[in-house]
């Protein structure tokens, strides 16, 4: 009776060292896969390379964007846009959409500085034939302050963005642009406020700034429209 109970003691201790040692192979096992397949010394180019790929992924395939599909490069090379911060936001979608853009942004930029601006890139040599102007977020212009910006670009053609700003200049800016590019023929009006209206979650808190998605919707309504006057 007492070898026999002795046998089952024996027995059990091997069935549990086996069961131990299977366990710690499978840890063994499941710890070499999870360091063979999780990356660890990625760099930051790589990041930025794969952040790139995914906007023209979502640039190619999202209903939103579509219209940015058929934009020919080569009909809109010479492009130079003009704008504030709202463009500064815009600008890596451009460039990513358009190789070859010159985007001049900068925060707090108004329609009075807009004329030194063009002036400067001219003498730079890097006025396009096309120039996009996005002036207007941080203040109100007058009618001859903007006629006298668009009369130095009688050679170019010119693409106007209205504004969508929750401030009381907000209508004054719209209707000056309204009024005063039907006098330049070579002045087309991109109607930024009426294809914004109803998309409040495009934009950030302040109502102004766009936020990734909004910043690829604003980049591809100013191909359409460059594209549809090609």
């Amino acid at each position: 009776m007492y070898k026999l109970k002795e046998k089952k003691q024996t027995k059990g201790k091997k069935i549990l060292i086996l069961v131990l040692a299977l366990l710690l192979i499978s840890i063994g096992i499941v710890s070499y896969g999870m360091n063979k397949t999780v990356p660890t010394n990625k760099s930051i180019e790589e990041v930025k390379a794969t952040h790139i790929e995914e906007i023209h992924d979502k640039v190619e395939v999202e209903g939103k964007t579509e219209v940015s599909k058929n934009v020919n490069t080569q009909d809109v090379t010479g492009v130079t846009v003009i704008g504030d911060s709202v463009i500064v936001g815009v600008a890596p979608y451009l460039e990513e959409l358009l190789p070859g853009i010159l985007v001049d942004g900068k925060v707090g930029r108004q329609m009075i500085q807009g004329e030194e601006t063009i002036k400067q890139l001219q003498t730079e040599g890097k006025l396009g034939g096309k120039i996009v102007i996005e002036l207007g977020t941080n203040g109100p212009f007058t009618s001859n302050q903007l006629r006298n910006l668009l009369s130095l670009l009688s050679d170019k053609q010119i693409y106007l963005i209205n504004t969508r700003v929750p401030k009381e200049w907000e209508e004054t800016v719209n209707n000056t642009i309204s009024e005063v590019a039907p006098e330049f023929k070579n002045a087309t009006i991109i109607d930024w406020y009426a294809a914004s209206e109803g998309k409040e979650n495009y934009f950030y808190q302040d109502g102004v700034h766009l936020k990734p998605e909004g910043a690829e919707f604003y980049a591809s309504l100013i191909l359409e429209t460059i594209n549809e006057n090609n």
